[in-house]
């Protein structure tokens, strides 16, 4: 039996032995379908939907395969001869969606207390303040951080200090009527300029809760560790968010002496998180491992653009759970008050 992540790979190294064109779009289609496929194709009862007619029988036959060398020699009899850039690398160490749900993940997200990271129609989310908000209570959350982008992030519609404005009173009529229920923390996603500094002035961030990330230089082979360690030096900084910035089957990530930021990240108190969106998946659970050896807390963060990707935490989980990091490290398990009380003290 083959899983859903080999068949998913055997299906784009054949779309990329196929030039620009129907077939190969067929192919990355019929490979996006199976790895997000919250079932192993190999024992359900029909393919994922979304492949493309044109190649299911080819997907069904390379699905029947009883092993990986099986599954490596039909596709070759299936293969083009363009020979391409290949994005092999980019998609190493990602958890397809049926290996996240394999694991104890849906037991976990039961204790799970508090949200952070996510997205409203303020930058470049599709769902208001308000909806997101209901859909975070319907799941069992008592306190939740909003982290719209800020304006150094020009192409999501980052918000200016009067959009940051609004935001914080749209929060405060929230906690007013249902703080009981879900408290809302008003947060941004920073952008971590090139020289390490945060495009927001250290004068407007008091009351901010701040998740610094890196979203430009993201394929650049330089060495990027002085621009994290000194992203990590700015004041107010509560997370280090997505540090590698990789993106599935489109890019590694960037160039750090991973150890040096994660001891300079622990020793200052600044969470990592763990960003549970699918094509991120950031950091991976080797990543994560070295994190907790270098004696960091973290934060699992859905990343979510929409109420439906709030469920992206359960990525966030497996990569956790498979890393071995303890709950008591995380601080989406601790009520507010242990979570974000010494924050909001200190805002």
């Amino acid at each position: 039996m083959v899983s859903n992540r080999a068949l998913a790979e055997a299906l784009f190294q054949l779309a990329e032995s196929y030039p620009p064109g129907d077939v190969r779009l067929a192919f990355l289609r019929a490979a996006y379908a199976v790895f997000d496929d919250p079932k192993e194709v190999a024992t359900a009862r029909h393919l994922p939907a979304g492949i493309p007619f044109e190649v299911l029988p080819t997907v069904s036959l390379l699905a029947r395969c009883r092993g990986e060398d099986a599954l490596t020699a039909a596709a070759a009899r299936f293969a083009g001869a363009y020979s391409g850039h290949r994005q092999r690398l980019s998609r190493q160490g990602f958890f397809s969606a049926a290996e996240v749900l394999a694991l104890p993940v849906e037991e976990l997200a039961r204790k799970l207390r508090g949200a952070v990271h996510f997205h409203t129609r303020a930058s470049d989310g599709s769902a208001s303040l308000e909806a997101m908000a209901h859909a975070l209570r319907r799941r069992g959350y008592f306190w939740a951080v909003i982290t719209d982008h800020t304006q150094g992030l020009a192409c999501v519609n980052g918000m200016d200090s009067r959009a940051l404005e609004l935001q914080r009173r749209a929060v405060a009529r929230w906690n007013e009527r249902h703080g009981e229920e879900l408290e809302l923390v008003c947060g941004v996603e920073a952008e971590i300029l090139e020289d390490g500094r945060l495009d927001v002035p250290r004068g407007h961030r008091q009351g901010l809760l701040v998740v610094a990330g890196v979203h430009t230089g993201l394929t650049s082979t330089r060495d990027q560790t002085s621009r994290l360690l000194r992203a990590l030096e700015e004041p107010g900084v509560f997370a280090l968010a997505h540090p590698k910035g990789r993106l599935f089957a489109r890019r590694p990530g960037i160039r750090a002496n991973w150890e040096r930021v994660f001891a300079t990240a622990a020793a200052a108190g600044v969470l990592v998180e763990i960003n549970g969106f699918p094509r991120r998946q950031d950091v991976d659970p080797t990543l994560a491992k070295l994190a907790l050896d270098m004696g960091c807390n973290f934060v699992l963060g859905s990343d979510a653009h929409h109420p439906r990707h709030l469920a992206f935490d359960r990525w966030a989980l497996a990569i956790a759970t498979v890393a071995g990091i303890p709950q008591e490290r995380i601080v989406n398990f601790q009520p507010f008050s242990g979570a974000l009380g010494a924050w909001e003290r200190m805002s």
